[in-house]
């Protein structure tokens, strides 16, 4: 439609040509297949009309045009029907330019002409009596549709960027420069032809967002590890773009928001400061996405505010409001059933739902990725005021790719449950406190967090030392003589068993040790025999010391039993020695050092404190036990129910008899109730979570602790939040359901081929 600043011929004429060569047999133009498109199709013809009217060619290309128009009309005034942004404002200008520029009677009856333009001027009406910066931005964005009036071009170039666009949009540029014949338009605008040749993207440039959505897409399916030079390449520019305040970054929340969360993941040192011009107010008043309700943005926001660190307010009041946004939008998605939606479309409810049902802190890596594959949307069509495909959303290629690594991770996995369960019956253990269960359990915790195949050795030895911590654990607490628990510790200095029990435990401990050790020296070069050895001498004096609390009911201080307890909820002998099987060298001062220290204390104080407000609501919630069989099938989904009901079982036992607990011990000194003390307890439990992943992610670089090995700390972490979720979320048939997806079944390939198809 521009023309040529000293001619009135066209100033970019190849754009012209490409419209004479791209119109469809339909006589449309845009996408093809336009049936959940047919407003974005039917305004995508209008303009081509236009524009070919314009300059008067294409006579055959616009009387096949006007039959599609005419064809099509009655889906005009459909409110069922998807429609671009803007819609209801730009095609009823583009109407009236017809009849009053071009004398053009356009196949539409006069009732459909009414309703639009009845239409378009209350949403007009509107806006005018409700000004606000976000109303001005969303006008000025729409600007091709907003006719010759001079206040409004005024308004529209106070949102004019650097670049010379408005919003990066040729379309909203072109009608500025038409009217405003501003240098910087044209200049944008000339920008874009020299780039894209004649076809002119619906936005330009978009570079950033395209790329952050594609790494986006990469981790949620788990298969960036397979693209690990891109990502970093790719992330480094982004972030060269972050410094130097790219407007494409910082002016739009959605891609301001995917920058700070995936850059923030990758250990880049952003700040959220930049979200002080997103605000609740500032959205909601400021920005066209907040005038325009835009989902998909609040729920970018949101899933940047989830990772957080401490002392970050802005974060916080951003995961509160966005939050309730999401879920008012849930709760009234079924209103909107019967509108016809795109696929993308309903691929932003999917996520929303998944957001608020599985958080951050709490969802396991590969839970996340299996639902993710089975979601993933291979539309690769996007709406803006336009439609447009980019192949960087839904590919069918990383798909594919993504639901064959899956499947072939697991096959690995299931390897490997198989030699753990011939270990238990090796040594005895297989008939022991249902150590067949807890061993699935244990063995799906590291499955479920670090799952490369390279990586089995740490998750056999995770499996191991968390069974024989699980086993030994009721031991001292339930099953065992105080007799047989100085016995079991003493064994390390001298072998002298007092039973056959104490026996057993020894020689399982024995051989899990040694071959930790042996697989650790390939790793390493070293042996590393003491610190493992020490790990669990730490475990059971501290359990052992609970044991003889629990004897001559002695009452610890708050501080004693913290003190006490982060080392004998024994993460220790888990978590510690699975560091030296994850890739990097771990020098002994570094292993040993406060560093590591601190973060295996900041986990394991989560996680004792999680154990002690799960363990005390089970008392206050006063449920009855339901002792019945779940599914039947494989050990693992049988004995998982046996499992929760006597972890259930536990829970109840320690609240009732006065065991140690935060919680009792918190209202000893002054707390009236008991939710008062749980509250207080979560709350440092969020403050610790959130120290966590500040240091785990390490944003300035100052750790010497290798990033893999801290990432260990963030994976426990995720395990105890899902495992001590509120009471139901996990019942034993959900949690037998979860396991066996990463474990057992595999995804269909040929389903997936079907539905990509």
């Amino acid at each position: 439609m521009v023309p040529a600043p000293t001619a009135s011929i066209p100033c970019f004429p190849e754009t012209l040509n490409w419209i004479l060569e791209n119109q469809h047999k339909d006589g449309s133009w845009g996408l093809p297949n336009p049936n959940l498109l047919l407003k974005d199709s039917l305004s995508s013809t209008l303009a081509c009309v236009l524009a070919l009217k314009r300059w008067g060619v294409g006579d055959q290309h616009i009387h096949n045009a006007l039959g599609f128009i005419g064809r099509n009309s009655g889906s005009l005034t459909d409110s069922s029907q998807q429609a671009p942004i803007g819609f209801d404002v730009v095609f009823p200008a583009m109407i009236q330019t017809c009849a009053q520029d071009f004398d053009l009677n356009l196949p539409l009856n006069s009732a459909n002409l009414g309703a639009m333009f009845r239409n378009r001027d209350s949403i007009l009406s509107s806006a005018a009596h409700h000004r606000s910066g976000g109303r001005d931005a969303f006008l000025a964005y729409i600007s091709e549709g907003m006719g010759n009036s001079p206040d409004h071009w005024e308004t529209a170039r106070k949102f004019q960027r650097k670049n010379g666009s408005l919003f990066n949009s040729p379309s909203a540029t072109a009608a500025a420069f038409m009217h405003l014949r501003d240098a910087d338009s044209l200049g944008y605008l000339r920008s874009i032809v020299d780039v894209n040749s004649a076809a002119v993207p619906a936005i330009y440039p978009n570079g950033i967002q395209t790329q952050l959505s594609l790494i986006d897409a990469i981790e949620s399916l788990g298969i960036n590890r397979l693209f690990g030079e891109e990502i970093e390449q790719a992330l480094d520019e982004i972030y060269t773009s972050w410094i130097q305040g790219d407007e494409e970054i910082f002016l739009d929340p959605t891609t301001c928001s995917m920058a700070f969360r995936i850059l923030r993941l990758n250990r880049y040192p952003v700040s959220p400061d930049v979200f002080n011009r997103f605000t609740e107010d500032r959205f909601w008043d400021d920005t066209m996405e907040g005038y325009l309700k835009d989902e998909m943005a609040v729920l970018e926001l949101h899933k940047a505010s989830n990772v957080l660190y401490p002392n970050e307010s802005i974060l916080v009041h951003q995961q509160s409001w966005t939050n309730e946004f999401l879920m008012k939008s849930m709760e009234s998605s079924p209103n909107s059933a019967n509108r016809t939606r795109s696929r993308a479309s309903e691929s932003i409810s999917t996520q929303v739902d998944d957001v608020l049902n599985y958080p951050f802190k709490g969802d396991l890596d590969r839970l996340a990725h299996r639902r993710n594959i089975e979601q993933y949307c291979t539309d690769n069509t996007r709406t803006l005021k336009s439609s447009f495909r980019c192949s960087s959303f839904g590919s069918e290629d990383l798909l594919k790719l993504a639901a064959a690594d899956f499947n072939f991770c697991q096959s690995v996995h299931q390897k490997e449950l198989n030699q753990l369960m011939s270990w238990l019956k090796e040594y005895k253990l297989e008939d022991m406190r249902l150590a067949k269960v807890k061993m699935g359990y244990c063995y799906f915790s590291a499955a479920a967090t670090y799952y490369d195949p390279e990586l089995s050795d740490a998750r056999i030895s995770w499996a191991k030392h968390s069974l024989l911590t699980s086993l030994i654990d009721d031991f001292y607490d339930i099953f065992g003589t105080a007799e047989e628990h100085l016995n079991l510790l003493e064994l390390f200095e001298r072998a002298e068993f007092c039973t056959e029990e104490v026996k057993t435990f020894y020689w399982a401990l024995h051989s899990a040790i040694c071959e930790t050790v042996e697989n650790a020296f390939a790793w390493q070069g070293r042996n590393v025999m003491d610190h493992v050895v020490e790990l669990w001498v730490d475990v059971l004096r501290t359990m052992l010391e609970e044991a003889e609390w629990s004897r001559t009911n002695t009452l610890p201080t708050l501080d004693e039993y913290m003190r006490n307890g982060y080392i004998s909820f024994a993460l220790g002998p888990i978590v510690l020695p699975s560091l030296y099987m994850v890739g990097p060298q771990l020098p002994d001062e570094v292993a040993k050092g406060p560093e590591v220290h601190h973060l295996f204390k900041v986990m394991s104080t989560c996680g004792r404190l999680l154990n002690d407000c799960r363990s005390f609501q089970v008392k206050l919630s006063q449920k009855s036990i339901d002792f019945g069989f779940g599914p039947v099938g494989i050990y693992l989904p049988r004995l998982l129910n046996w499992y929760l009901v006597v972890s259930c079982w536990l829970w109840q036992r320690e609240a009732e008899e006065g065991i140690s607990n935060a919680v009792s011990l918190r209202m000893s000194q002054g707390i009236d109730t008991a939710e008062e003390a749980i509250e207080e307890i979560k709350g440092l439990i969020d403050e610790q979570t959130k120290e966590l992943l500040r240091m785990v992610l390490d944003e300035r670089n100052t750790s010497a602790v290798p990033k893999e090995c801290r990432e260990l700390f963030w994976k426990m972490n995720k395990v105890l939040h899902m495992v001590y979720k509120k009471e139901d979320t996990y019942n034993s048939t959900k949690l037998v359901q979860i396991a066996e997806s990463v474990i057992k079944e595999p995804i269909s390939l040929s389903v997936m081929d079907s539905r990509v198809i």
